[in-house]
């Protein structure tokens, strides 16, 4: 596997699709892609196919069709996520990543709201 597993958001969506079902056909994914989106059948095999050859997804032949499944769990891909912005917008430092995360998403217990942003938070007026 790659330093970073860091997956699209649409092999994300995919990955949400198969994470479930465990393995599954082209046409079984597609069939769960939400209608909104209008993606064409060849497309999601396109993207599971090219998933396929990043290791992201195991590929078996069954009779004519291909099954895929998921070779990284949920926690492995949202690991990879956070790693590659870990890397990208914080140069690698986690601390400083969880310093900034914690700043500005700060624990809530449910049924509490947060509290307003400070003076530095605020977007400027205008």
């Amino acid at each position: 596997m790659k330093r970073f597993t860091c997956l699209t958001p649409g092999e994300f969506e995919l990955m949400e699709i198969l994470w479930p079902m465990g393995e599954a056909s082209v046409k079984a994914v597609w069939q769960k892609v939400d209608s909104s989106r209008a993606l064409a059948y060849t497309t999601v095999m396109t993207v599971l196919e090219k998933m396929h050859r990043k290791g992201i997804l195991k590929q078996r032949k069954k009779g004519k069709a291909y099954l895929y499944s998921p070779a990284l769990s949920r926690d492995e891909a949202l690991k990879g996520v956070l790693e590659r912005i870990c890397e990208v917008y914080f140069r690698g430092s986690q601390g400083e990543m969880v310093r900034f995360i914690k700043d500005r998403f700060p624990a809530q217990e449910p049924g509490h709201t947060a509290p307003a942003p400070s003076e530095a938070q605020k977007p400027p007026a205008g």
